[in-house]
């Protein structure tokens, strides 16, 4: 007899509600792009780079004179979707006949937790193909002073002071501690995205402390220099339910389907993944603009004390 305990629509929305609040790192990268995906291989999302104008000045003597007219041109630069993050398991007959709350937790939460942490993975190992930024001083009684040096360096590069993040590994974390010099984490500004993720600040930066990094790793970036592109695959027709769903930035599609080998119902959750470090616009005093990536990775044994 057909039963409806589970409800696709309840399911889908509860696995991206749970990668929603379980992403840590990959939850401060910028996911505003146009929605433009189109689906299949080599497909990119278009991130848009905001115009830059230099505003004109003139002597109040010039009155009655022609005044100089620029155009605004905004630049797009594009995300190359590279990779197909999934779960596929086996499902009983009991488990397909649970309450959607008991569902969520013993098939749904599993599942979208290990594409939680690919995920994660995937965004960590974007920072760390960037190149190591040397010159920097790091004494490890005194962490923060590094933090004061990088925050120097990116706010020369043109990113905003709000909205600074950092993203340390294990053994910088450690020496922070010891050193006190973590201020009022009540203020650390974190997103909803990173409600269970324990953020502190230090020296006007969200520091966050991520394992994935090496001990003596550190990248500072913003809000805008890295971009991370999460897109729903097409529901494919010849399952017995797909669907895809989409919110706040992050999007993925659900197929369950009947699999006469092994007689078990299949579930499968899966979304199309892209990261990039990116090239913003930097306005100098002359009026002339450069391309920068507002972001630094620091690897502290390597940099003098």
């Amino acid at each position: 007899m057909p039963h409806d305990f589970v409800i696709p629509e309840q399911v889908l929305q509860t696995a991206i509600a749970l990668v929603r609040d379980d992403l840590g790192t990959a939850g401060t990268f910028n996911r505003d792009y146009e929605d433009n995906f189109g689906g299949g291989k080599g497909t990119v999302v278009n991130v848009r780079v905001p115009a830059t104008l230099n505003a004109r000045r003139r002597l109040l003597s010039a009155d009655g004179t022609a005044i100089t007219v620029d155009t605004i041109t905004e630049d797009t630069t594009p995300v190359e979707m590279t990779h197909h993050v999934y779960s596929a398991v086996d499902v009983s007959d009991v488990q397909m006949r649970m309450d959607i709350e008991n569902f969520a937790r013993q098939v749904v939460a599993p599942q979208i937790r290990g594409m939680v942490e690919d995920i994660e993975n995937f965004a960590v190992e974007t920072m760390q193909a960037l190149p190591e930024s040397t010159g920097l001083a790091y004494d490890p009684t005194k962490p923060q002073l590094l933090f004061t040096q990088a925050r120097k360096v990116l706010r020369d590069l043109g990113l905003s002071p709000n909205g600074l993040w950092a993203a340390v590994g294990t053994g910088v974390y450690a020496e922070l501690v010891d050193a006190s010099a973590f201020t009022d984490a009540s203020q650390s500004g974190s997103s909803d995205a990173l409600v269970n993720a324990e953020v502190r600040r230090v020296r006007g930066f969200n520091t966050m402390e991520n394992n994935r990094l090496a001990d003596d790793e550190i990248v500072f970036y913003g809000r805008d220099s890295f971009t991370l592109a999460i897109r729903a695959p097409f529901p494919p027709d010849g399952a017995a339910f797909s669907a895809s769903e989409a919110a706040n930035g992050f999007a993925m599609t659900w197929v369950k389907d009947y699999d006469s080998q092994v007689l078990k119902d299949r579930s499968v959750f899966q979304t199309y993944i892209g990261a990039k470090a990116m090239q913003v616009k930097r306005l100098a005093a002359d009026g002339t603009t450069s391309l920068v990536t507002p972001a630094l990775r620091v690897l502290t044994s390597t940099d003098p004390a």
